[in-house]
């Protein structure tokens, strides 16, 4: 009799052993993706970068999202100027690149931080990526987030799968012409936005007009 209960005690000790330790059974757990056709409304907890969010949902859930269709240079490390259409792949190319990315992270901390923001998703692109990151658009004040990036040249199109692709294109080629945000980082041809002058000492000197990066 002693034998068995000291058997059952031994058995009752291994199992809550097994679940303190977590042996003997799956204790991963992952926050649930929101339902298809949902747009949750959330509220930005950090800024990571100018295109990455950590947010919290209504429930108190937290996940890190990831903007569709944009790349905005990286702040802690490098880019790679060959991702950047005319960025030269120079260290002056590179430091220009890095100082755009504090200014979009900047642009997101300005217009995000804190805020309540609506989630959109998009089927064409999935609805989790790298690193187990929601895929999304953001929604602030009626307005996407997404496209305004391109507009102000903060981001480039990052070419993946989702329906706002066309648009997007469109919106980076127009910052990108126009030599917004990151793009002023472009080399410009010979010639192109250099004007002489002729100083009081009767001298020439060359004024760069929004100077480029060579």
């Amino acid at each position: 009799m002693r034998r068995r209960d000291a058997a059952l005690v031994l058995c009752s000790v291994l199992a809550v052993s097994a679940g303190c330790f977590g042996i003997g059974g799956d204790t991963t757990s992952s926050t649930p993706t929101p339902a298809p056709g949902s747009d949750p409304t959330v509220r930005v907890t950090d800024v990571v970068y100018g295109d990455t969010l950590d947010v919290r949902f209504p429930d108190g859930r937290e996940d890190t999202v990831r903007l569709l269709g944009v790349d905005t240079p990286e702040v802690h490390a490098e880019s790679d100027p060959a991702e950047f259409e005319g960025v030269p792949d120079t260290e002056a190319g590179r430091s220009c690149l890095r100082r755009h990315g504090k200014r979009a992270s900047a642009f997101a901390v300005d217009r995000l931080a804190d805020r309540r923001v609506t989630l959109q998703f998009d089927a064409a692109a999935g609805r989790r990526g790298g690193y187990d990151r929601l895929l999304v658009y953001v929604v602030v004040d009626g307005s996407s987030f997404n496209a305004a990036l391109l507009e102000r040249g903060h981001a480039r199109l990052y070419d993946s799968p989702f329906r706002e692709r066309d648009r997007y294109a469109s919106l980076e080629r127009e910052a990108r012409d126009a030599k917004r945000g990151l793009w002023d980082c472009a080399a410009r041809p010979k010639g192109m936005g250099v004007m002489e002058r002729v100083t009081p000492g009767g001298s020439t000197a060359s004024i760069h007009l929004n100077s480029a990066v060579s």
